[in-house]
């Protein structure tokens, strides 16, 4: 019986949307990692808040106000062990690269980093849009001349922000719309992205909260998203 080969874990690197497109844009480049993580660690949250009375002799029943995006964290290997192997140092470069936004997106005024999938097999759970939210590289082995020769990288990705929906989101009354908890990470285009599958309505968005700098956003601040109407 032929042996099965082994399904080597992926991260895809894309552009992030320009202008009025749906979804993230081209694929710029696919790490393929040596080495298949050992283990993988997803989280995922739900905003709840309470409203206590001062003189109440028991706790109040949690409201639902959101569910926060999954978070994938991994550590991963790269390593350098003949001339054929792609520089570890250029591999550590194009996941800190994910970390800032594109010369493309702060030239179209929507700065936004590149947008992430990882991908081993048929693991549906743990493939998913997402931003890198945090990178950390350490440099463990290095040849005679200082070259890095093994790198261990711990990466978190942080889910494309998903929105709550109002009971009438087309009426465009205050109460109506929809609302969003900024997480970090968040731009203001992924949020418009997740709540209409669009990411040019990110300016609708910054006129109805006040947003001047939209490079500038605060995590744990909630967004009013305008209804249809309002657009």
């Amino acid at each position: 019986m032929p042996e099965k080969k082994m399904v080597k874990a992926t991260l895809e690197i894309y552009a992030p949307p320009t202008g009025g497109q749906a979804g993230p844009g081209g694929l710029q480049e696919t790490i393929e990692f040596q080495f298949n993580p050992a283990e993988l660690s997803l989280v995922k949250e739900v905003s709840l808040a309470r409203h206590n009375a001062r003189l109440a002799q028991h706790t109040s029943v949690p409201e639902f106000t959101g569910s926060r995006p999954r978070v994938l964290a991994m550590s991963v290997v790269l390593d350098k062990r003949d001339s054929q192997d792609k520089s570890v140092d250029g591999r550590v470069r194009a996941l800190l690269s994910c970390c800032t936004p594109t010369e493309s997106s702060r030239a179209d005024d929507q700065p936004s980093p590149p947008w992430v999938r990882f991908r081993w097999g048929g693991f549906e759970t743990v493939s998913f849009l997402a931003f890198i939210s945090r990178m950390k590289a350490t440099y463990t082995r290095f040849s005679t001349e200082g070259e890095p020769l093994r790198a261990v990288c711990e990466i978190s990705l942080e889910e494309i922000g998903t929105t709550t929906q109002g009971q009438n989101p087309t009426s465009g009354s205050p109460s109506s719309r929809q609302s969003y908890v900024l997480v970090r990470g968040d731009s203001l285009q992924s949020v418009a992205f997740g709540s209409t599958g669009r990411a040019d309505g990110w300016r609708a968005i910054a006129q109805a909260n006040d947003i001047a700098d939209p490079s500038r956003l605060e995590a744990g601040r909630t967004l009013l998203l305008p209804g249809v109407a309002d657009r």
